[in-house]
C-alpha cells in the first residue's frame, strides 16, 4: 500500500508543470522543517519528564531553531548605449524593494534615481544595483554598461564662383571641421570654411569632422567650380531709355561744331586789323615835340577793346570741354566681391559714358546710412560697423544738354560685415609663474621672458598676427609684438595686450586685458617697507580661540574634550609676535633663513618658542573673515594642546601680510602666549626669535613698538626662564608629546551580507530606443 502510494504521488509529480513543482518542493520542504520542529519539540517535552535518578544530574537539552533569511528578488541585465543618448535599466526587484543605482566611471556613463543611464563617451562602465528593504537581505547586482560613439553627417554642397568671389561654404557638422582644397591655386579655404576664388578651373574641397567622445570622425567632399567674372552685363544700365537716348542722340555731340568755331579764331586776321596801330605813324609825326599828344596814348591804352577779341580766343580754348560734358550712362559695376569690411576702405565702382572729360569728383555720393558707412567726394566708402547700406551716385551735369535735363543717378545696395576672429573669444592675457604669490611677476633688469612662451595660442605668429602690445612705461620695460618682455630699469610697469580684430561677427567686442610686473631684484627695505598688519584679523582670531576653548561642540574636533579657560590679550606680546611673522615673510621672499629657524612644512608659520605659527599665499581675506583661520590651531593635537594650556593665561596675535601689485600676496599669523603679562626683555625677544637684532628692531620701529627696557615690567615676581618645565615647541607649532587621535569611524559593522552577480552580455543596438523593453537575459540573485 505505502509502494503504490509513493508510486501514486510519482505519477502525479512528473504531471506537474515546472512551476507547480518547484512550488511543491518548497512547500515539501517547509513541511519536513516543521515535522523535524515538532520531534524536536516533543523529545525537549518528554526528557523533561523524565524524574531524575537520585545520584545522577540530567543535562538541560537546548535546540536553537534558525529562521530562514528574508530574501529580495533583484533581475536586470547589461545594456549598450551611444554616447550623448540615454537607456533605462529595466531592473525589478521582489518585495517592494527600493532600488539605487552606481555608476564605476562618470566619465563613461552616468546614472540617476530612477535608472537612467546617459553615455558619456565610448567605453565600459559598471552600473551596481542595490535592493534594500526593512528586515530583508541587501542584495546588489552589478551590470556591464556599454557606451558607443555616434556617427555623424557633414552638411554640405558644391559651389559655383567667378573669380575673386569670397564665400562661405556653410558646413555643418557635430564637431570641429577642418578643410582642405584639393587645388589651392584655383581656390583657397581657411579654417572657417571661408572659400576664395583665384583662377578658372574646378577644386574639390575635404570636409573633416573630428572625433569627440561623443561622435565618430567624419568625412565628405564637395566640388568648388571657379569661372570668370561677366562685368558687361552689369554696363548695360544702358538699357535704361533715357540711358539709350542719349546714345542715339549723339546730336549733342555736334554741339563741338560750335568749337570749330575756331574758325572764328581766324578772326585774328581782324586781331592783324590792328592796322590802325599803324597810326603810330602819325604818332611818328610828332616832330613838333607834342609829346603830350603820346600823353594821351593813354587813350589806346583804353582802347582794350581789342582786347575783347581773347573773348573769342576764350571760346575755343580746351576748357570748354567741361562745360559741354554731359554725363550720358552712369552705373555701378557689379564685382566678384561687394561685400564690404569694418576697417577696409574701398571705391565705388562707379562707371560712366560722358561727352567729355569727366572725373570721378563730378559725381555726389550719398550714403543712405552713415553710422554704417560713409562716402567721400571721391568715392571711397569707408565701413564703419555691420550692415545694409545704399550708395547713390549722381552726376553733376545733366544727362543732355537741353534745357531741363535731369542728371543721371544710380545706387547700389552694399553688405558690411566686421572683420573679426573669434581666436581670442574665450579671453586674452599673460600667463602668472606657478609660484604668483610667492615670488610675483618678475623680470630682471636686461633679462627677457615671455610669460605665454609655449602656450600654442600665442605662438609668435599667432600674436604678431592677431594681438597687439603696449608698455605703460618703456623706461621701466618694453614689450615687443611677439609679447617679449624685456627689463629695463627698476621699478613697476603694466603690460596691455589687446586683440587686433573684434572677436563676434557684429564687430563691436575687443578682448583685453593687462597685468604688472615687478622689475629688478626685491630690496630689503622694499619688503620692510611694503609690511602691514591686520589688527582686526588679529584681534577677531583672539575671540575665535577664546570661543573654541569654551565651547567644545563648536570645534570641528576634539568635541569630547572639556571647555578650558578664556585667555586675555597682552598688547605687550604683540611685539614679538609681530617680529616674528615679518622675518616669516621676509625671508620667503629674499631667503637668508638661519639654521633651523624655518618650518619645513610652513615657512610662514616658523616660530621659536612660546608660539603658534599659520601662514599662506594669495589669501585674499581681511579683518574678521581672515580672523576665522585661527580655527585651525584646534584641528590638530599639537596646537591644540598648546592653545588650551591652562597655565597660559594670555596672548596676542599678529597677522602681518605683504602684497604688491606683481601678484605677491603672503601672510604670516603668530600667536604669542604665556604665563605672565607685562614688557618682556626685548634682548630675550631677540634671543628667542633667532633673527638678526638690526632685522628685529627695523620691524619693531616699522610698526611703532616701544624698544626701550627701562619701562618693563611683569605681574609676577618671577619669571621662569625660556622653555623650562615645558614641552618642546617644534617650528611647526607641533609638540614632543604624543599623538592622540580619534579612531577612524568605520561603516556600520550591522550592514547585511550583500552579495553580487556580474555578468557582461552584449546587448543589441536597437534596444536603447525601447527603454521599456523586456531584457532577454535575466538572472535572479538571492
Amino acid at each position: 500500500m505505502e509502494q503504490s502510494e509513493k508510486c501514486k504521488n510519482k505519477v502525479i509529480f512528473s504531471k506537474l508543470s515546472h512551476k507547480e513543482k518547484y512550488k511543491k518542493r518548497r512547500m515539501d520542504m517547509k513541511s519536513k522543517k516543521l515535522k523535524t520542529l515538532a520531534v524536536a519539540v516533543v523529545l525537549s517535552l518528554t526528557i523533561g519528564a523524565v524524574p531524575p535518578v537520585t545520584g545522577t544530574e540530567i543535562p538541560m537539552i537546548t535546540t536553537t531553531v534558525e529562521a530562514a533569511a528574508k530574501k529580495v528578488s533583484l533581475k536586470a541585465s547589461n545594456k549598450k548605449v551611444y554616447a550623448g543618448k540615454t537607456v533605462k535599466i529595466n531592473a525589478k526587484a521582489t518585495r517592494g524593494a527600493k532600488l539605487s543605482y552606481k555608476t564605476s566611471n562618470k566619465k563613461i556613463a552616468t546614472v540617476n534615481s530612477k535608472g537612467v543611464i546617459t553615455g558619456k563617451s565610448a567605453g565600459t562602465a559598471k552600473i551596481t544595483i542595490t535592493a534594500k528593504k526593512s528586515k530583508y537581505k541587501t542584495v546588489k547586482k552589478t551590470i556591464t554598461v556599454k557606451v558607443v560613439k555616434q556617427n555623424q553627417k557633414i552638411t554640405a554642397s558644391n559651389v559655383t564662383l567667378t573669380i575673386g568671389q569670397r564665400k562661405n561654404l556653410g558646413a555643418k557638422a557635430r564637431t570641429p571641421m577642418i578643410y582642405k582644397s584639393s587645388k589651392p591655386k584655383v581656390v583657397t579655404v581657411d579654417k572657417k570654411g571661408n572659400l576664395r576664388a583665384l583662377k578658372t578651373g574646378t577644386a574639390k574641397i575635404t570636409i573633416s569632422a573630428k572625433a569627440s567622445g561623443i561622435y565618430n570622425k567624419a568625412s565628405k567632399t564637395i566640388a568648388v567650380t571657379v569661372s570668370k567674372a561677366v562685368a558687361s552685363k552689369p554696363i548695360t544700365p544702358t538699357r535704361k531709355p533715357e540711358a539709350s537716348k542719349p546714345t542715339t542722340t549723339p546730336v549733342p555731340t555736334k554741339v563741338p561744331e560750335p568749337t570749330k568755331a575756331p574758325e572764328p579764331t581766324k578772326a585774328p586776321e581782324p586781331t592783324a586789323t590792328p592796322e590802325p596801330t599803324k597810326a603810330p605813324e602819325p604818332t611818328a609825326t610828332p616832330t613838333p615835340t607834342k609829346t603830350p599828344d603820346p600823353t594821351k596814348a593813354p587813350e589806346p591804352t583804353a582802347t582794350p577793346v581789342p582786347t575783347k577779341a581773347p573773348e573769342p580766343t576764350a571760346t575755343p580754348t580746351e576748357t570748354s570741354k567741361p562745360e559741354v560734358s554731359y554725363v550720358t550712362a552712369l552705373y555701378i559695376e557689379k564685382t566678384a566681391d561687394d561685400t564690404l569690411y569694418v576697417g577696409e576702405p574701398k571705391d565705388c565702382n562707379v562707371k560712366w559714358e560722358s561727352t567729355g572729360n569727366t572725373t570721378r569728383k563730378d559725381f555726389i555720393y550719398e550714403s543712405s546710412d552713415t553710422s554704417i558707412a560713409t562716402v567721400d567726394e571721391n568715392g571711397t566708402i569707408t565701413p564703419l560697423k555691420a550692415g545694409k547700406v545704399t550708395i547713390t551716385v549722381t552726376s553733376k551735369t545733366p544727362f543732355a544738354s537741353s534745357k531741363g535735363a535731369d542728371c543721371l543717378s544710380t545706387s547700389k545696395k552694399y553688405t558690411v560685415k566686421a572683420q573679426y576672429n573669434d581666436e581670442y573669444a574665450g579671453g586674452v592675457g599673460f600667463k602668472d609663474p606657478e609660484d604668483v604669490a610667492t615670488k610675483g611677476r618678475n623680470v630682471g633688469i636686461g633679462e627677457t621672458i615671455n610669460p605665454n612662451e609655449g602656450i600654442s595660442e600665442y605662438s609668435p605668429e599667432k600674436a604678431e598676427k592677431y594681438l597687439t602690445f603696449s608698455s605703460s612705461n618703456p623706461s621701466v620695460a618694453t614689450i615687443d609684438k611677439y609679447g617679449n618682455i624685456t627689463g629695463v630699469s627698476k621699478g613697476y610697469v603694466t603690460f596691455t595686450v589687446k586683440t587686433k580684430l573684434p572677436v563676434d561677427p557684429t564687430g563691436t567686442y575687443y578682448k583685453e586685458d593687462s597685468v604688472t610686473y615687478h622689475v629688478g631684484d626685491y630690496t630689503y627695505e622694499e619688503i620692510l617697507n611694503g609690511l602691514t598688519m591686520d589688527t582686526v584679523a588679529g584681534q577677531a582670531a583672539h575671540e575665535v580661540m577664546n570661543d573654541l576653548r569654551q565651547n567644545p561642540d563648536h570645534r570641528n574636533f576634539f568635541k569630547d574634550y572639556p571647555s578650558y579657560p578664556t585667555r586675555e590679550w597682552a598688547d605687550d606680546m604683540l611685539r614679538s609676535a609681530t617680529a616674528r611673522a615679518s622675518r616669516n615673510i621676509m625671508c620667503v621672499i629674499l631667503g637668508g633663513w638661519n639654521e633651523n629657524e624655518m618650518s619645513t612644512i610652513n615657512p610662514l608659520a616658523s616660530h621659536k618658542g612660546n608660539l603658534n605659527g599659520y601662514g599662506g599665499d594669495g589669501w585674499e581675506a581681511t579683518g574678521e573673515e581672515l580672523g576665522k583661520a585661527a580655527s585651525v590651531f584646534f584641528e590638530d593635537i599639537g596646537h591644540f594642546g598648546n592653545e588650551t594650556d591652562p597655565s597660559d593665561k594670555y596672548e596676542a596675535i599678529a597677522v602681518v601680510q605683504y602684497k604688491n601689485a606683481a601678484g605677491v600676496n603672503l601672510t604670516s599669523m603668530i600667536v604669542q602666549a604665556g604665563q605672565y603679562t607685562g614688557k618682556a626683555s626685548i634682548t630675550d625677544e631677540v634671543r628667542i626669535s633667532c633673527m638678526p637684532e638690526s632685522q628685529y628692531y627695523d620691524i619693531c620701529n616699522h610698526f611703532g613698538f616701544d624698544i626701550d627696557d627701562k619701562q618693563m615690567t611683569t605681574t609676577e615676581e618671577e619669571v621662569p626662564s625660556d622653555g623650562e618645565n615645558e614641552a618642546t615647541i617644534f617650528t611647526d607649532g607641533s609638540t614632543d608629546t604624543v599623538d592622540i587621535t580619534a579612531p577612524a569611524e568605520t561603516a556600520d559593522a550591522g550592514l547585511q551580507e550583500e552579495t553580487e552577480g556580474v555578468e557582461e552580455i552584449e546587448i543589441a543596438p536597437e534596444e536603447e530606443t525601447d527603454v521599456d523593453a523586456v531584457s532577454d537575459v535575466d538572472e535572479i540573485i538571492e
